[in-house]
């Protein structure tokens, strides 16, 4: 009989850069299969309207951590770290008696691994493309100089070859006009690919704890499905390239949008592919989802040996999404469109009074770290930047009123920044160097027709300036005095 008078463990299992219609569960995309991640959205609650604050793999992952926006951690761009004094969920978590572990891709501060912000776990530098001249670039962990490299020590303990052998190799270039690795077949069997390591070491910090009469909260990160996709098979052939149907912004003409937008997808060296490319990068990305998907089974069948599934809540999400083609554009960027921003997120919570429910508040990100505060009994600190929403996760309806949500990009290929405010209606974004763009959702859901300065939509743009407005002087964005100057409102 499960004791309901402890307190839960938390499992967050994070993808990088998967896009909210690869999830099944949503019934979005009639090709990519997740049974397991819609197992635990059966037994939990699916979150429609979820987003990133911001589009960025450093930056986001920060921003779970502690719960801030970018520019209250420090982390607004890729390289950066978290600023000193800054708490993160170890520090809070510890006060209550959690033990914290970590898994996987760590991507979240420079120049600290997750051991030296509080987590348990080892300090994953990742891996690219053997022979990559990018190696050293993807590593999307500690430098290189911070090794061992476990995953390197796993392969070898393991006895399979180190580093394993990529064929069918697809390779562009990036903004940077860098060779720029897409996917290729991982050859080796699935055991010795990156997310099956991932699941190992998320199986091994929980085997760890598990023993403890202190529960514990656990971040495991997953490489994928981020470029590059390296799939094993049978994931890489498991979707035909000719499936995957065309994005219906891929149509995009990039008339009166914001002039980078048409650089950086000149820059990505994919164009000539067309769609065909496209689906085929597609087709390969559904391979390595539904590869997480498996491993998210593995760690979801070892709690349940365990028996710690009904004293345990699971946490799916990502840090953000991809393009994958939608107007023309991969990966993320200097665009602020749906499918970046808004990001899966089911909660399997033992506790949930409508299993298998869909919940539409606006939520974000870095509200999971309020929420597990909450779900925890720590206190919710007041300078956290967002509530707990721990009722919708129990399935308790809306918990929020809130009407829009204020997302923020502070340069990723170019010198760019961006803010956004988007209702249900309606989404305006402000580009600090570019003109405004502004979207009718009700009649433009895929933001194909920018109609920011068209007098018919005078009065809307007013009012989602004025919450703009309000968002950067309440969040003290140091964005807001560049924004008033410019913005010929105030």
């Amino acid at each position: 009989m499960t004791d309901r008078t402890r307190r839960p463990n938390i499992v967050v299992l994070m993808t990088d850069q998967q896009r909210l219609d690869t999830v099944s569960a949503y019934g979005l995309n009639s090709v990519c299969r997740t049974p397991h991640i819609d197992a635990l959205a059966a037994r939990g609650v699916r979150f429609d309207a979820a987003f990133t604050p911001t589009a960025i793999c450093s930056p986001a992952r920060a921003s779970f951590h502690t719960g801030l926006y970018p520019h209250h951690h420090g982390v607004t761009a890729n390289g950066l770290s978290i600023r000193d004094g800054v708490r993160g969920l170890p520090d809070y978590l510890a006060e209550v008696g959690y033990h914290c572990g970590y898994a996987g891709k760590w991507h979240a501060d420079e120049q600290r691994g997750p051991s030296q912000l509080g987590y348990v776990g080892k300090d994953f530098i990742g891996y690219a493309f053997p022979g990559s001249k990018l190696l050293p670039g993807l590593q999307f962990g500690l430098p290189p100089k911070n090794k061992p490299n476990h995953y390197e020590e796993y392969l070898k303990e393991r006895g399979f070859t180190p580093f394993p052998t990529v064929s069918h190799r697809y390779v562009g270039t990036n903004p940077s006009t860098q060779s720029q690795e897409m996917f290729a077949l991982h050859e080796g069997p699935v055991e010795s690919s990156i997310e099956y390591f991932v699941a190992e070491e998320a199986i091994r910090v929980i085997d760890q704890f598990a023993g403890d009469e202190e529960p514990f909260f656990v971040w495991a990160n997953f490489w994928g499905p981020h470029t590059p996709c390296l799939v094993p098979e049978p994931y890489f052939s498991m979707y035909e390239p000719s499936s995957i149907p065309e994005h219906p912004s891929y149509c995009e003409t990039f008339e009166n949008k914001p002039f980078r937008q048409q650089l950086i997808e000149r820059l990505w060296g994919l164009g000539d592919y067309g769609w065909k490319g496209f689906q085929e990068i597609s087709a390969r990305y559904c391979g390595h989802c539904t590869l997480i998907d498996d491993q998210v089974g593995r760690i979801v069948a070892h709690l349940e040996r365990l028996g710690l599934s009904d004293d345990t809540v699971i946490i799916y999400t990502a840090d953000h999404g991809d393009c994958l083609g939608a107007h023309k554009l991969i990966e993320k960027g200097e665009f602020m469109y749906d499918e970046i921003y808004r990001i899966p997120l089911v909660v399997a919570h033992p506790d949930c009074r409508a299993p298998g429910s869909a919940n539409e508040d606006f939520v974000y990100l870095h509200e999971i770290t309020s929420s597990i505060l909450d779900m925890t009994g720590a206190e919710v600190p007041a300078e956290l930047d967002g509530p707990s929403f721990l009722p919708a996760m129990l399935g308790g309806g809306s918990s929020s009123d809130r009407e829009e949500v204020y997302c923020v990009f502070d340069s990723h290929f170019t010198v760019a920044n961006q803010r956004m405010v988007r209702t249900r209606t309606h989404q305006l974004t402000f580009n600090s160097s570019d003109p405004g763009e502004l979207y009718d959702l009700t009649v433009d859901p895929h933001q194909l027709h920018n109609v920011h300065g068209r007098p018919e939509y005078a009065e809307v743009q007013r009012d989602l300036m004025a919450r703009m407005e309000r968002y950067m002087r309440d969040l003290k964005d140091p964005l807001y005095g560049w924004f008033r100057r410019i913005s010929g409102v105030y």
